[in-house]
């Protein structure tokens, strides 16, 4: 009896045990959740943010298809088994997974393709290395997020393996990591290119800037537009006189002494180191010493130019015959169109440009040929210029 229950002794024992460390188990088990339980409380936002990544692979296979079209039984498609770098093809669901040879040349194959078949869509999955901190836009502010992994896309295989190119990233964010994987697409590059353009037209409208002193600026504007009428077409004159002077210190005079400028009979108005006078009265003589009557000798006034545009139209304009109508020295301007070169330097790298005309308005002395300076903003994808817009004249 004494050894059975020696033995039973020991079974209840071991059992015990197994309870015990099961529950110590359970125990690690929970303490280690409860830790983390503190970053899964912390909110979720919605974050976006732009990156540069680097190109480093594709996919061994391609993707052929037509949008809601079932293409897996044609078979005139059946000869793209036949060309170099395919290995065999699957019908996969409406569409043509290419399963491509070791070191085939996924761009060239894709692009053959799409030279044979125009209407068919041909995508390969690029994978990405991206930067070790990527800034995220997010509605409580801005976040640094470290992206450990690579990052695949879908994509028309028109880059080349090395090129850099601007993703776009969103997705939700618990503190610094991404809640899941972000969703990432292509999105065109933006460079600031300086670039030559030449006059390739020039058209029939003009504009015209007229610089009147400030004793000059007594002009009537709808009588310069008739005479302006009689000659050209499509005549408009804007035209605001800057009746005022500025004196400098003003503001800090006395109350009175303000007091005695605004009474003034040409003073309209004054405000701060502003004095406004009647659009008509021009004589800086006389305001020149009423000042100095009231301030003394120690003051200091500026007198602004006024400036009279003129938009007109002409299919004959002679410069000189318009100076003769204003009474005036003029600076004018003719409606151009600009053209850029075949090709653009970009960091480096020399890429073709699509055709681009730029309509500008250039000092009437620029004929057809003549070049001048100009800033682009350029928009790529790899290799590849997407949009060309014109930032500013340079000269």
């Amino acid at each position: 009896m004494e050894r059975d229950t020696l033995i039973k002794l020991f079974a209840l024992l071991f059992i015990v045990a197994f309870i015990l460390e099961m529950f110590t188990v359970r125990s690690s088990v929970t303490t280690s959740s409860g830790s983390s339980g503190n970053t899964s409380r912390e909110q979720l936002v919605y974050g976006a943010g732009n990156t540069t990544a680097t190109l480093i692979s594709y996919s061994d296979y391609l993707t052929v298809f037509k949008p809601g079209v079932d293409i897996s039984g044609n078979a005139t498609l059946d000869e793209l088994k036949r060309m170099n770098g395919v290995g065999y093809i699957n019908r996969h669901e409406g569409t043509l997974v290419l399963v491509l040879e070791y070191g085939a040349n996924v761009s060239e194959i894709a692009r053959e393709i799409k030279q044979r078949f125009p209407d068919l869509n041909v995508t390969a999955k690029a994978l990405f290395s991206l930067p070790p901190d990527i800034k995220f836009i997010t509605a409580v502010g801005e976040r640094n997020v470290t992206i450990n992994a690579l990052i695949s896309i879908d994509v028309e295989p028109e880059f080349s393996v090395g090129d850099n190119l601007t993703l776009s990233l969103v997705g939700l964010l618990r503190g610094s990591s991404f809640e899941g994987a972000p969703i990432a697409r292509i999105i065109p590059t933006e460079n600031e290119v300086v670039a030559k353009a030449v006059v390739k037209e020039v058209g029939s409208r003009y504009y015209a800037t007229i610089i009147l002193p400030w004793g000059g600026r007594n002009v009537n504007a709808t009588e310069m537009r008739e005479k302006l009428s009689a000659k050209f077409e499509n005549v408009s004159v804007n035209y605001t006189p800057n009746s005022y002077v500025a004196v400098k210190g003003l503001s800090s005079r006395e109350e009175e002494v303000v007091d005695r400028i605004y009474n003034l009979s040409y003073v309209a108005e004054v405000y701060g180191d502003v004095i406004y006078v009647e659009d008509n009265f021009t004589n800086d003589t006389r305001i020149q010493m009423d000042l100095r009557e009231i301030l003394g000798e120690n003051f200091t006034v500026d007198y602004p130019v006024s400036q009279i545009v003129v938009f007109f139209s002409s299919a004959n304009f002679s410069e000189r015959e318009f100076r003769e109508v204003v009474g005036r020295e003029a600076v004018v301007y003719r409606q151009m169109f600009l053209g850029v070169g075949e090709k653009l330097v970009i960091e480096g790298k020399e890429y073709e440009v699509p055709e681009s005309e730029f309509e500008v308005m250039l000092l009437n002395s620029f004929s057809v040929g003549d070049e001048v300076s100009v800033q682009l903003k350029v928009a790529t994808l790899g290799r590849r210029i997407v949009k060309v817009e014109l930032e500013r004249l340079l000269g």
